[in-house]
């Protein structure tokens, strides 16, 4: 870890190689990283993985052999599993101990699935191997997202389909970091008043604070949505189609994630929860059937894109 200390022998992850601060950073965030992120495969998170694939796939389907790059805990091959969308799955990353936890998401749900570390950007399958290859939230730690577009086109029968969903827009993520930042500010004014006692801030081990920093350099990029497509067309895809979404409830998913991540453990109970799912529906529904009409699609926070490969 020499390589990643700065001149006074401080922890600096700046100085890593980006492959390798994903590895470490998503190693140390595996057995949280479901918690953390509301993930619970119940009909709820289901609803929301099929919900991506609807955006750019309209009419329902089966994928006999799907691949997942980038799967982490597995959130987005395993909902499609469990919804019918897919018979047989595999999954992929460069990180082997969150790759261990999407083996055992998918065993606790009764499907057994193959694994493989692996970079995105030289995926260890012959061509045409797969049906299906997708990949949730994971082409913004890539460095050459290029390069993985093209293997995920090498690795995809000719007729299949690529789909990628969960990608921030350049200009969603400026608004979410502004919401972010405002909300945070918010509880230190809190945390100054009679009713901010129980706000203290949570102790942080130098392990956190490692992490913490880590996380701080994993995200290598946003996207211009129609930069992506052109990029999905470069790779070989054809009927290349994508959406966006989430604005308000973005800016409100991120106002309630950055309270949760400030809130002392045990303050916020089921009541919290159900308050942030039940507005954050009612904020998409909002943002999908008043905005996204009438504003620029580069204004949304998340992505979703599919194409097909051709038939030679």
């Amino acid at each position: 870890m020499e390589a990643a200390t700065d001149e006074d022998g401080r922890f600096d992850p700046t100085r890593l190689d980006p492959k390798v601060a994903n590895i470490l950073y998503h190693d140390r965030a595996a057995e949280d990283y479901d918690d953390k992120w509301s993930i619970q495969y119940d009909e709820r998170t289901l609803a929301y993985a099929e919900g991506r694939v609807f955006k750019v796939v309209p009419e329902r389907r089966t994928w006999p052999r799907a691949l997942e790059v980038g799967a982490g805990t597995g959130f987005f091959l395993l909902h499609l599993w469990k919804g019918g969308w897919v018979e047989a799955g595999a999954a992929t990353d460069i990180s082997p101990r969150i790759l261990e936890r999407c083996a055992a998401n998918a065993a606790g749900l009764g499907w057994e699935i193959e694994t493989q570390v692996a970079d995105a950007e030289k995926l260890p399958y012959e061509d045409d191997a797969f049906d299906l290859v997708l990949g949730h939230a994971f082409l913004h730690h890539i460095p050459d997202p290029g390069a993985c577009l093209r293997e995920m086109v090498r690795v995809c029968r000719p007729g299949g389909t690529v789909l990628i969903a969960g990608e921030p827009t350049q200009r969603g993520h400026q608004i979410a970091e502004v919401a972010k930042k405002l909300t945070s500010r918010g509880i230190d004014l809190l945390r100054l008043t009679p009713f901010g006692r129980g706000w203290k801030r949570r102790e942080r081990t130098a392990e956190d604070k490692r992490t913490d920093a880590l996380e701080g350099v994993v995200d290598i990029w946003e996207f211009d949505p129609e930069r992506v497509a052109g990029m999905a067309e470069g790779a070989g895809l054809v009927d290349v189609r994508y959406e966006t979404e989430e604005l308000v409830s973005s800016i409100f998913g991120w106002f309630a994630k950055t309270v949760e991540g400030n809130a002392p453990a045990g303050l916020l109970d089921a009541r919290w929860a159900w308050f942030a799912y039940r507005n954050y529906l009612r904020l998409a529904w909002l943002d999908e059937n008043v905005l996204y009409p009438v504003l620029p699609k580069r204004w949304f926070y998340n992505i979703v894109i599919a194409g097909e490969k051709p038939v030679v």
